[in-house]
């Protein structure tokens, strides 16, 4: 590609940059795995047939499992039955998430400033619980990731990890996902 530049260049055409293939990231890229590319997650998880480009830097953390509530306890230990968390309304459930982000979100901003914090709570095992938090800095994001991972929290080890994902509209899984923002919750 360098020499077919060098050649347009002497012969005075001018040169641009090749255009990026169109479906990276979508339904029809048959080489990246789409799901994993928008949440940092996929249900398949290792026995994907696509390619998880896992990054080795990144503005967001992502922290798998670590916001539980009672009744996503009890999908977790029937994932066929999300009847399970019926009996606690959305209101007890919100009510928790607040709990848990007056509590955890202190703790992230001590490493650096935090642009979205954001929360699933889809019933689905691989974005259940998983907690995503967006650094100013990909700086403030690794010393986020050798801060907290292998922490406690809750009676749970945490395991953080960069995630991939860019466009929070997105992000969520849009069958049964809904995440939790401070104030409101956003339903996808």
């Amino acid at each position: 590609m360098l020499d077919q530049a060098e050649s347009q260049l002497e012969n005075g055409a001018t040169w641009h940059n090749p255009e990026p293939p169109e479906n990276i990231g979508t339904e029809k890229d048959r080489a990246n795995c789409p799901f994993y590319i928008k949440t940092g997650s996929c249900r398949f998880g290792d026995r994907c047939s696509r390619k998880h480009n896992y990054p080795t830097s990144s503005q967001t953390l992502l922290i798998r499992g670590m916001f539980v509530t009672f009744g996503m306890e009890q999908c977790r230990r029937d994932d066929y039955d999300t009847d399970a968390s019926l009996e606690y309304s959305e209101e007890e459930t919100y009510q928790q998430f607040l709990d848990f982000y007056e509590d955890v979100l202190p703790e992230f901003k001590n490493v650096g400033k935090v642009i979205q914090f954001k929360v699933s709570c889809n019933f689905e095992p691989h974005l259940r619980g998983n907690v995503y938090v967006q650094y100013q800095s990909e700086r403030d994001c690794q010393e986020a990731l050798t801060l907290f991972n292998g922490r406690w929290y809750a009676g749970r080890q945490l395991q953080c990890e960069f995630c991939p994902v860019t466009r929070w509209k997105t992000a969520i899984c849009g069958m049964s996902g809904k995440t939790f923002i401070k104030g409101k919750v956003s339903h996808y």
